[in-house]
């Protein structure tokens, strides 16, 4: 029987998507099992095996599996788990269903020089200790505002709005969900900070769009995009909107789920927003796959500002489900990607 192996940095994440990924596992004749990336890779790893006749999780220790499904999430990895992980995927006898994405400014740099993407993508600029405040200057000489945003950064935390005024900056940081607000009065004590910020992690700065609705509160399409055999299907889309006097609009920090697009445009705009939204998903996913190794999902992130211009703001090679969790397909994908994978005699490249 074959063996998939779904890595979580903890069993408390996605309890319930990793359950109905067992049931359907077991349908296919998969053996499911659970691990952490944790100590030194051996032969065999301590973790969970799902028994489908009790509907249950049990300690085990078990060879590495045959696929490897990575659904873990980094905040501050540790040398040892990130050494775990890269012996890992050195294993001649098991496949990846995919990888993950580099930093933010890696991403950019690539989809920039593509004539139809490049277009579409906010203008940004990667902050260091020698230009770093040079850029961010640049970037409030034509707009008052501007967002930073860490290169390895997910669910929105470490977001940073600047925006200036006549007595300063205003900012907001989005710590862990929550936002923090902050003033500075003089242009050195902003400078301080913004030196302070770019010395402890890595950062780039991207000019501040309008993209918010009818009710002014920020919003941005997710769209969740799946491999299927050899090609890339759109699973399912939403409108994701922020909390009021909040510039993020992620469920993490307080976002909500929309049904329906009424978000203050006209529907012939809305519609060709949509139309060229669903092209760009398709075209920038194929590009990732080929700028970097193989990808089984992903999640991209939309704007549209007022005049229906189109912006994509996020690639995201681990999205969460909450948007598309009533597709029943969506449990069963892992494996048929798996089949699939297996019919072609080859693995994923490493």
């Amino acid at each position: 029987m074959d063996t998939i192996g779904i890595m979580q940095t903890s069993f408390q994440h996605e309890k319930n998507y990793v359950r109905e990924l067992a049931r359907a596992g077991a349908t296919f004749g998969f053996t499911v099992l659970r691990f952490q990336p944790r100590g030194t890779l051996q032969s065999t790893i301590h973790g969970l095996k799902y028994d489908s006749l009790h509907d249950c999780w049990r300690k085990t220790t078990f060879h590495i599996p045959s696929f490897i499904y990575d659904r873990c999430f980094h905040n501050a990895p540790t040398k040892q788990t990130l050494t775990f992980i890269k012996e890992l995927k050195k294993q001649s006898n098991t496949t990846f269903l995919g990888y993950g994405l580099p930093g933010k400014w890696a991403v950019y740099n690539k989809l920039k020089n593509d004539t139809v993407l490049g277009p579409h993508l906010p203008r940004t600029y990667h902050l260091n200790t020698h230009t770093g405040l040079t850029n961010i200057r640049n970037l409030l000489k034509d707009k008052t505002e501007l967002l930073l945003k860490p290169l390895n950064g997910s669910q929105g935390n470490g977001l940073v709005h600047i925006k200036m005024h006549n007595h300063g900056f205003h900012l907001q940081i989005n710590h862990k969900g929550d936002i923090l607000h902050h003033n500075y009065d003089t242009t050195r004590s902003f400078h301080n900070f913004i030196e302070t910020l770019i010395s402890q992690k890595n950062y780039m700065a991207q000019e501040m769009l309008n993209l918010r609705d009818k009710h002014n509160n920020p919003f941005d399409r997710r769209v969740v995009m799946k491999k299927q055999a050899d090609s890339w299907k759109e699973l399912g889309r939403a409108t994701r909107v922020g909390m009021p006097h909040s510039f993020v609009s992620n469920l993490h920090s307080g976002g909500v789920i929309k049904s329906g697009d009424d978000i203050g445009l006209p529907n012939e705009v809305l519609r060709k927003s949509n139309e060229q939204i669903s092209n760009l998903s398709v075209r920038t996913a194929r590009l990732l796959e080929l700028y970097f190794p193989p990808k089984f999902e992903l999640g991209l992130d939309f704007g549209i500002d007022q005049t229906g211009h189109v912006w994509l703001l996020e690639a995201n090679s681990k999205p969460g489900h909450t948007i598309i969790q009533d597709k029943q397909e969506l449990h069963f994908l892992p494996f048929q990607y798996c089949r699939y994978l297996q019919s072609q005699k080859k693995g994923v490249n490493k």
